[in-house]
């Protein structure tokens, strides 16, 4: 089930709230998101953007094992299952991902969420972020990004995880940071396993799906993610990052750390 069928469904069951009054992404999205918190929502009107927004669409373990068509209890045993026999996806030539391409990107132009007062800057939170390695092929994680240009965002890059390696390893490291993907390649983002193991195929034994290559890399992506931001991440180049809230609810610290530099950033027609 792609993102946009699972959208489809929540909304056939009544199970989103719609928000059709302008909302601003700076502090109001969040704070609405938080406040109707496990309730999915969709805002139609994003004043400073010309994209609507979703959000708290996975909040709980049911939510994610209704997507899956599971009970809670088969989460584990169903993950631990597409790890031991993950596939690599179809390749496609043809992406909903790459139907708008633009070559001179503003990131002002996109609802990044600013979430929280005496945050550092607009974050993204939950985008995929998929890197490359010429010994270890493919990995997907998450890593929060906060924006502090048009073209320029702050990286947390935690140490010793598996892109910190490819980091120290390469010096530069292309990247592609896919928003708007559907649960199960979320999920598989978010598991802990060896380095050299190919998220991108785990998600793919869960539900099969089909990637794309890159424009400025050759890095697989989700074929149906809604925006990809394509970009190198410098070790080099250090910026602050942060405050922000994270998971623990608490105000984490201001770091220095690696910039992503926006290269290009494709989206579909109705993003």
């Amino acid at each position: 089930m792609s993102l946009r069928d699972y959208l489809n469904l929540l909304r056939q069951n009544d199970s989103i709230t719609h928000i059709f009054k302008p909302v601003s992404k700076h502090l109001q999205a969040a704070c609405i998101l938080k406040a109707l918190e496990p309730t999915p929502v969709l805002f139609s009107k994003i004043t400073e953007s010309a994209f609507p927004v979703m959000g708290n669409l996975l909040c709980s373990k049911p939510s994610f094992a209704d997507y899956l068509g599971i009970s809670t209890q088969q989460i584990i045993p169903t993950l631990t299952s597409a790890i031991e026999n993950h596939t690599p996806p179809q390749i496609t030539s043809d992406a909903p991902c790459q139907e708008v391409v633009i070559n001179r990107p503003d990131l002002d132009d996109l609802p990044i969420l600013f979430h929280c007062e005496g945050d550092g800057g607009n974050y993204i939170s939950s985008g995929v972020m998929i890197a490359g390695h010429p010994t270890y092929g493919q990995n997907m994680d998450f890593h929060r990004c906060m924006q502090f240009s048009k073209t320029e965002m702050a990286v947390r890059v935690v140490k010793t995880r598996n892109f910190d390696t490819f980091l120290q390893d390469l010096g530069a490291v292309d990247v592609a940071i896919c928003v708007g993907v559907a649960p199960h390649i979320l999920v598989s983002a978010a598991t802990s396993v060896e380095i050299g193991l190919n998220e991108l195929e785990i998600a793919n034994a869960l539900q099969p799906f089909q990637v794309v290559k890159a424009l400025t890399t050759n890095l697989l992506i989700p074929a149906e993610a809604e925006f990809v931001i394509e970009g190198t991440i410098h070790q080099d180049r250090l910026h602050a990052e942060g405050p922000f809230v994270d998971l623990t609810e608490t105000q984490d610290v201001i770091r220095q750390e690696p910039v992503l530099e926006v290269k290009c950033i494709t989206h579909r027609r109705d993003a």
